[in-house]
């Protein structure tokens, strides 16, 4: 992974989040968060670990060092099964609000049809 940065500081670049201009901020530790910048404020959208485990930290870890960049950050878009972190997050004063959430549908395994 060629943005992975080795001394704990943090990488961004600007990419496109469906048709809107986005910043993705690449931690050393594999982490990733893509959202949008106004200001002083960030709409986050996506957290990733990558291919991390979860429930180590990491996340929490990317967001402590995103966090005093910005005066207000805002999470939209979160799956509902994400939400107690996303709490849990606010709680700790890491992030300001909590936006939008997706009910999601376990679609779960679906057989091939008959041959």
């Amino acid at each position: 992974m060629y943005h992975l940065c080795k001394d704990r500081s943090i990488k961004q670049r600007e990419t496109f989040y469906g048709n809107y201009r986005a910043t993705v901020f690449f931690f050393y530790n594999g982490a990733k968060i893509v959202g949008f910048k106004n200001g002083g404020h960030f709409d986050l959208r996506v957290l990733t670990v990558g291919f991390n485990p979860v429930r180590d930290g990491l996340g929490e870890e990317a967001l402590r060092m995103l966090r005093p960049k910005f005066n207000k950050i805002t999470v939209n878009e979160i799956l509902e099964d994400t939400l107690p972190f996303w709490k849990k997050m606010q709680e700790r004063g890491l992030v300001t609000d909590l936006g939008t959430v997706k009910r999601e549908k376990d679609y779960g395994y679906i057989p091939p049809g008959p041959a």
